[in-house]
């Protein structure tokens, strides 16, 4: 499948021609809540001919269907076995994100452009998947540094000195990888970035399963994983989130094997 482009007015359109109208009008909602139905009949009759033109529609027999491979990226985005959402803080604010959906051995990557208006859907393999996350958090290809445990009332303290000078005084010693960490935080100004896998329901509800932060430098970001009452932090390789992919993902999918 190559490259799918999809506009906002044109994503809510192939919804409601799927049938998927929970998820078309969520979309309207948040889009065009102050279009009035009359209009909003109009911006979809536009998205007929836009798709027509992109020979993502079909007309037969006086009716518009869509073109298999978008009834198919539709079909995921409705329902996945399973999906990840990377997201991020943007350089010139707000978010960033690209999402995978996986249902079987295949992997759709969901990225969007220009403030969301703009969705592009590929299918990609799961080793790619990996490559493309760990570019999307500036993640270095060198091996990982052997990390250390902290508390989560020590990492919140770490997090409100940021903000609070007070409370630089009651924080520990630091020294070496948690003195660096600590560093890349005060650069950063404490943002942290989140990878966030999902798995559904038989109803078809969204369940988070895990989330990892990473923090938002330019280069060379660790990742902070929960374990248990506290938190592992570890300035990662792009090799850990293959691992975690494998573990959250691939693992749960028939034991397809990883990369295939």
């Amino acid at each position: 499948m190559d490259k799918i482009s999809l506009s906002i007015e044109e994503l809510i359109y192939c919804f409601y021609s799927e049938g998927y109208f929970e998820q078309g009008n969520a979309l309207k909602q948040v889009y065009f809540g102050e279009l009035d139905d009359e209009k909003m009949d109009l911006l979809l009759q536009i998205s007929t001919r836009s798709l027509l033109s992109k020979d993502l529609l079909i007309y037969k027999n006086h009716k518009f269907t869509l073109v298999e491979e978008l009834a198919e990226v539709i079909s995921m985005l409705n329902y996945s076995d399973q999906s990840i959402k990377a997201s991020r803080h943007g350089e010139e604010g707000g978010e960033e994100s690209v999402s995978f959906h996986f249902n079987g051995k295949t992997v759709l990557q969901h990225s969007l452009l220009y403030d969301e208006q703009v969705h592009v859907f590929e299918i990609v393999s799961a080793e790619m998947a990996g490559e493309i996350i760990s570019g999307f958090y500036r993640i270095s290809n060198q091996s990982s540094s052997s990390g250390f445990e902290i508390s989560q009332p020590e990492f919140e303290q770490m997090l409100d000195s940021l903000e609070d000078n007070q409370k630089l005084f009651g924080l520990p010693v630091m020294e070496g990888e948690k003195q660096q960490f600590y560093q890349t935080l005060k650069t950063t100004n404490g943002q942290l970035n989140t990878l966030l896998f999902m798995e559904f329901t038989e109803q078809k509800e969204p369940v988070a399963k895990n989330v990892v932060l990473f923090t938002n430098d330019r280069k060379n970001n660790w990742i902070i994983e929960k374990n248990e009452d506290a938190f592992y932090v570890n300035q990662c390789d792009s090799s850990k989130v293959d691992l975690l992919i494998k573990e959250n993902v691939i693992e749960s999918l028939e034991k397809v094997p990883y990369g295939k």
